[in-house]
């Protein structure tokens, strides 16, 4: 019958060697971690930006569309940057007009909005 010899020489543990190779795949996968967190973070930002020109850009019309006539305004809401253009499109001879409204609201970051209508006024 055969017998089972061990080896009491040898120390049960990792090499350097193992030791080095699991260090370095740990650091890759955390620096892929982080770095897929920080692009998280750019993008809640980003959108939160393109959200905040919306709402500017959708107010800026609320106001100026109760205007009958070309309008050629800009400003400054909230750090948003908008220009607002109000052209007459058609004029009929009764008086009633079609009129485009076009926002561009533009952030901090030179992300851009641009909103356009078209609606009727009676005189």
């Amino acid at each position: 019958m055969g017998r089972c010899v061990l080896n009491k020489n040898k120390t049960a543990g990792f090499t350097l060697i193992e030791t080095i190779i699991a260090t370095a795949l740990a650091s890759v996968g955390f620096a892929l971690i982080f770095q897929g967190l920080g692009g998280a973070v750019r993008l809640t930002k980003a959108s939160a930006e393109t959200e905040r020109s919306v709402l500017v850009a959708k107010s800026v019309l609320a106001e100026n569309t109760l205007v009958p006539g070309e309008i050629h305004s800009q400003g400054i809401t909230d750090g948003i940057a908008w220009t607002l253009n109000a052209n007459i499109l058609i004029e009929r001879p009764d008086g009633v007009k079609l009129i485009r409204y076009d926002v561009l609201a533009k952030g901090p970051t030179g992300r851009q909005v641009r909103l356009v209508t078209e609606r009727t006024a009676t005189p």
